[in-house]
């Protein structure tokens, strides 16, 4: 495996990945490999590293364009070519990746799944997504197809706007969730509280609330970050789906809430 300098594999991949890892609202779900003549132009979302599923919220992908793939392996993106027969055959060149550092698990799982996906050798499609098998046939990676680019569904909340200034990433002990219904109803878990109310969509443009919660009191540092994400999901005005991955701005362009598609996890 290379490594190499992040803004060198930027550039390298900037029009590969347009559609699968850039921003906006315009990640489609993949087609069937036997439709598209092979995995060009797919995107898929990794579920398990060999019979081990992978962890809410993690969102590791890959995504296959014009005989190169890449994709975002847990901590960095990464980039390979590939060769295939476009029926069976599946094959990825030497992996190049960035270079940032994570915490101890996630760098384990990540030097797990790029192992896994330089054994592989086939590829065949699932019911519930695509498998990969190394040259004695066994499954090394399993994925699902990417949720398509919609805000409905269920979303596990990774990030939320503080109310000062910033973004702080979800803690242990906060776990705060989001559903949106093709009903035009929202509901979810603020940390400590349910919570519901309505929610319209118009283009890229979003509006949220007003949301009621439940009363229920969890100590003062949970209870400011529910407060801080509810109001956070209210600020809203805009929205955009990538790679199983929801970004709802304001109309300044901060960051209120990122969350990962619970679809699959």
């Amino acid at each position: 495996m290379r490594m190499m300098r992040s803004g060198v594999l930027a550039a390298m991949t900037t029009g590969l990945l347009m559609a699968g890892l850039a921003g906006g609202a315009s990640a489609q779900s993949p087609s069937p490999a036997a439709m598209t003549g092979g995995l060009d132009g797919t995107d898929w979302l990794l579920s398990a590293v060999g019979t081990s599923p992978v962890a809410s919220g993690v969102n590791a992908n890959l995504v296959f364009v014009s005989g190169d793939a890449g994709g975002f392996a847990g901590c960095n993106s990464f980039f390979a070519s590939y060769t295939s027969d476009g029926v069976s055959t599946l094959t990825f060149g030497d992996i190049a990746t960035t270079l940032k550092t994570c915490d101890d698990a996630t760098n384990t799982f990540e030097a797990s799944y790029l192992a896994a996906l330089a054994t592989v050798a086939t590829y065949k499609e699932t019911a519930s997504g695509l498998d990969m098998a190394d040259a004695t046939g066994t499954t090394v990676l399993s994925y699902a197809a990417t949720a398509p680019a919609t805000v409905e569904g269920p979303w596990i909340v990774t990030n939320y706007n503080n109310g000062k200034g910033g973004v702080e990433s979800v803690s242990a002990d906060f776990a705060p969730s989001v559903a949106f219904g093709p009903d035009g109803t929202v509901e979810g878990f603020g940390g400590c509280n349910n919570f519901s109310g309505g929610y319209s969509v118009n283009g890229a443009a979003i509006a949220i609330g007003p949301l009621m919660s439940t009363m229920k009191s969890c100590g003062d540092t949970i209870d400011a970050q529910e407060t801080a994400y509810l109001t956070a999901l209210q600020t809203a005005t805009t929205w955009a789906v990538t790679t199983g991955t929801l970004d709802l701005r304001d109309a300044g362009g901060a960051q209120q809430v990122e969350a990962s598609s619970a679809i699959g996890h």
